[in-house]
């Protein structure tokens, strides 16, 4: 035997792994368990390149090394190739696209992924003012690391273990971890780590791996062979109807698709398996590598442009042709040459000369689209433009000993508090207290109002330690203060049911001897103004409009402050909103939400006179 056989039905299998993901990314609510498609994908990939390692291992020839090396080289040739032409396009249409704080983020990812360690990157990546998930072109590289990791570890373990202790040592590894993910899941409440952390995702290449050394399935009768494949196909079914992004996921839940999995691969005999082998399946699944490089970008980035999630009819038209071109283009022109490709000594040479051209162009193309975005966009707005406050002095999330603002020899103190909202105002008290003489100390954190009750474990898990810290901090200064403020990002704060409740006992804990003011959030922007700012330059359409949200959650909090006799201060409807996000030509917005640094100076010269007559007089 010369070769492994060819089995079409995996790509059929393939066909529809990709396309569960695909369904999945373009709308989660379609299929709410397609990310399961992944799992499916790595229990393909462990089955495959197990039987390669064996089937090599069989008839080895040569040094261990020079066997190591025939295959790390078989799997740069089947990944490297498209997955770098992916990220040098995106990285053009990135440079040109995304504004310069987005781009910054962009290059971080970009850093990890070209290492293949953007699995660790995305686990541990959370920044509030960050493009969201849904707009970072290269999330889905993730799984890609995941893969080229174990690809390292793989052909080792089965060098080094006996044969007779292969099949023992899988099915305890995987049961370790299976319970380790677990742990990490159910316990540590680690959902985002476990989630990209390649100990959860060893399991399903094992799998397949277990698949391959175990033969099951070649002496099943058809009719075996057919139970087994509607099995299979009702607990991978079962999982993408069933499962969805709340699910404590891997761990015990990945394992119906990869069982599922495995009992279709093994089912090779089934009758059934001939829709898996129709031409149209087979095909894409022989795209379904490209496919899933190129769906992922093509979505994040129409996103970006268009700061929605869902898309339109035009904008799903687009997604689907941009997506089977760039496939297409990459299987057949990138993907496809590099795999048949004999690296003899004149073909290293040539090989050499084509990644100096690639290289050079690539650098070319990168620093055309520089260019372009100098010449029809501005070459960068002042900092002032681009941030609330340095980062630097406030207390968001921390105390650096900046948390002080305003007339700091003043006896007269006010504690403020809030989200980043109120954290946008750092530069607002500062300003108020030294024009009326009072000391303000600022304690904020981002998507979190430190007050006792609030449901920490709505937030992201980077945001959840630096809210507990300031919860407890405020908890501790409170009472020495005879005014609070407290401000917040309303309209996303509401959308827990079990925030109003705690606000409102927070402010009825504050007693009759302390003045709470809650101040209304300042006018939400449908878009991000400094992106539509880029558009613009680029000339490409855009539009900003009020996102009537705020105006409901305003309505929300204000009778909530009432009812707990707080003050409700209404500064949303100040002139300086009158033609938001520009005030006399200057943009005064960073982003949906929050105002800039200009922004804040106008919005406080625009508020004293409110502030001076409910608050300042009535303190005098």
């Amino acid at each position: 035997m010369n070769r492994l056989a060819y089995r079409p039905d995996i790509q059929g299998l393939r066909a529809l792994a990709v396309l569960a993901v695909i369904l999945f990314h373009y709308g989660g609510t379609l299929l709410p368990g397609g990310f399961v498609g992944v799992d499916v994908f790595l229990v393909i990939s462990g089955y495959l390149i197990t039987q390669q390692i064996q089937f090599r291992k069989g008839a080895i020839q040569g040094t261990l090394t020079s066997f190591l090396g025939r295959f790390y080289l078989g799997r740069i040739r089947r990944i490297v190739p498209a997955y770098f032409f992916m990220l040098a396009t995106v990285t053009i249409l990135a440079k040109l696209l995304f504004t310069n704080s987005d781009f910054t983020y962009f290059v971080a990812s970009l850093k990890s992924a070209v290492l293949f360690f953007s699995n660790s990157y995305f686990a541990n990546f959370g920044d509030y003012f960050a493009p969201t998930t849904a707009e970072q072109p290269l999330l889905h590289t993730w799984s890609l690391a995941v893969e080229m990791q174990f690809y390292m570890l793989l052909p080792i373990a089965l060098l080094l273990i006996p044969d007779r202790y292969i099949k023992q040592s899988i099915l305890f590894i995987s049961m370790v971890l299976i319970l380790v993910a677990e742990w990490q899941l159910r316990v540590m409440d680690h959902r985002q780590v476990t989630y990209y952390a390649l100990y959860s995702r060893v399991p399903e290449f094992l799998a397949g791996a277990y698949l391959a050394i175990s033969s099951i399935g070649l002496r099943w009768s058809t009719t075996v062979a057919n139970i087994a494949f509607w099995a299979g196909a009702s607990l991978i079914v079962g999982s993408l109807i069933v499962l969805d992004g709340a699910s404590l996921f891997p761990g015990l839940l990945s394992l119906p698709a990869v069982v599922g999995a495995g009992l279709i691969i093994s089912a090779s005999r089934s009758s059934f398996s001939a829709f898996l082998c129709s031409p149209l399946m087979v095909w894409t699944g022989f795209l379904s590598y490209s496919l899933y490089l190129w769906h992922w970008p093509v979505l994040a980035l129409i996103r970006y442009y268009t700061g929605a999630v869902s898309l339109g009819l035009q904008e799903t038209l687009v997604f689907i042709i941009a997506t089977l071109l760039l496939a297409c283009v990459s299987f057949y022109f990138v993907e496809e040459p590099a795999r048949k490709l004999r690296l003899s000594f004149m073909t290293w040479r040539r090989l050499a000369a084509v990644l100096v051209i690639t290289g050079v162009g690539s650098f070319g193309a990168y620093g055309v689209a520089i260019a372009a975005k100098a010449y029809f966009s501005s070459s960068g707005l002042p900092i002032e433009y681009t941030r609330y406050a340095d980062p630097y002095l406030i207390c968001h999330g921390v105390d650096n000993g900046h948390c002080e603002k305003g007339d700091l020899a003043s006896s007269r103190k006010v504690l403020v508090i809030g989200d980043s909202h109120a954290a946008m105002l750092n530069g607002f008290f500062d300003r108020l207290g030294r024009d009326e003489g009072f000391k303000a100390t600022v304690l904020t954190a981002s998507s979190c109002v430190p007050i006792s009750g609030f449901n920490v474990s709505k937030l992201p898990e980077w945001a959840r330690q630096s809210c507990l810290d300031q919860i407890s901090r405020v908890e501790a200064l409170v009472t020495k203060f005879d005014m609070v403020f407290i401000a917040g990002m309303w309209s996303y704060q509401i959308e827990d049911p079990l925030f109003a409740p705690s606000l409102e006992r927070f402010l009825q804990n504050q007693g009759s001897g302390r003045r709470v003011y809650v101040l209304s959030q300042v006018p939400e922007l449908s878009r991000n103004p400094m992106r539509m700012y880029r558009f613009a330059g680029l000339g490409l359409p855009h539009q900003v409009s009020f996102n009537g949200a705020y105006q409901q959650a305003n309505l929300i909090i204000a009778g909530t402050a009432k009812r707990a006799g707080a003050s409700f201060i209404e500064l949303d409807r100040l002139q300086v909103f009158r033609s938001a996000p520009y005030l006399d030509g200057q943009l005064i917005y960073m982003d949906e939400s929050h105002l800039n640094q200009v922004g804040v100076d106008a919005y406080v010269n625009d508020a004293r006179a409110r502030i001076r007559e409910l608050v300042i007089a009535n303190e005098r």
